[in-house]
């Protein structure tokens, strides 16, 4: 890996990584990668995942519980499901009052933990800056971890109006460390836009897959399968719990979205039905153009705050 520039995040003494799957797993080999030399801990409900991390080095300590660790570090990853998120922070407040550490999650939904941060001491909630690192895979677990899954990807932060200044400079400074740009949102419109291009795609491929799955006969038609199939089924391969725990915290937006993507589905079977060519054609060439918009993806792109 290229050399780092020198950072304030690369001087800090003690990080906590709670959560040691696809993104907490990919920052402790990050970390190591960057140069970090200070004190890592982590913690895992997976205890086979935890004698594995420390076997190989990438932490100093596994804790049996995370309650203690905003006392003891000076920065605090929180890597988990978001149900499990929100629960963790509810029980965790003092704790987090009492401390020092800032604190960032990298929750794929973030209104729901703005909204549980306003309920927290004002000092506490200052220290906690909102992440979304825009990184995921299909595959999950500390086994699909990677040093360079942040490299040229975008982390979108969410700082409520308490946030403090400080606070969110060590969390750009981190996540830039790791080699990801970052911007900017107000949680709303962060929920919004990925129920719209992260969320939905994710349902719909389910969806699909579903439809297959629930009719008679239909694994034998795998044996026929082309590209087309491939790439439009790809996110199906995609941890289940996980993307229910998403779905069910991002409700309304991902509900909003199912039923604009119902409307366009039904356009489309009325065009179908009625013989409807020319209007068909012209609707696919509206999506073409709106794919060739999007492009590819792009590391160097950054979208303004």
């Amino acid at each position: 890996m290229s050399q780092v520039r020198h950072t304030r995040f690369l001087e800090l003494e003690s990080i906590a990584v709670c959560g040691l799957g696809l993104i907490g797993g990919s920052i402790l080999r990050a970390l190591r990668d960057a140069g970090f030399r200070g004190h890592v801990t982590g913690y895992d409900v997976d205890g086979a995942t935890c004698d594995t991390v420390l076997a190989q080095g990438f932490v100093h300590e596994i804790v049996a519980s995370p309650d203690g660790l905003f006392l003891d570090h000076d920065l605090v990853v929180l890597c988990q499901p978001v149900g499990t998120l929100l629960e963790w922070l509810a029980h965790n407040k003092m704790q987090m009052a009492g401390g020092h550490a800032v604190c960032i999650d990298v929750a794929s939904v973030k209104m729901p933990v703005v909204t549980a941060l306003r309920a927290w001491p004002h000092h506490a909630a200052a220290r906690f800056v909102p992440c979304h690192p825009i990184a995921g895979k299909a595959s999950h677990g500390w086994a699909a971890s990677q040093g360079d899954l942040f490299q040229g990807k975008l982390c979108v932060m969410t700082p409520d109006a308490n946030t403090a200044q400080g606070a969110f400079e060590l969390a750009s400074d981190f996540w830039r460390t790791l080699g990801a740009s970052t911007t900017t949102m107000a949680a709303p419109e962060h929920d919004a836009v990925y129920a719209a291009v992260s969320h939905l795609p994710q349902v719909l491929s389910y969806a699909y897959l579903h439809s297959l799955a629930s009719r008679e006969g239909t694994a034998a038609w795998l044996a026929y399968r082309g590209t087309g199939f491939q790439s439009f089924a790809r996110l199906g391969s995609s941890d289940a719990q996980l993307w229910a725990d998403i779905a069910i915290h991002n409700a309304q937006p991902l509900i909003d979205e199912i039923d604009r993507m119902s409307d366009s589905l039904a356009l489309f079977r009325q065009y179908v039905h009625n013989r409807k060519f020319r209007e068909l054609a012209t609707a696919f060439s509206s999506a073409r153009n709106f794919h060739a918009k999007s492009g590819p993806m792009d590391a160097s792109f950054t979208p303004s705050a």
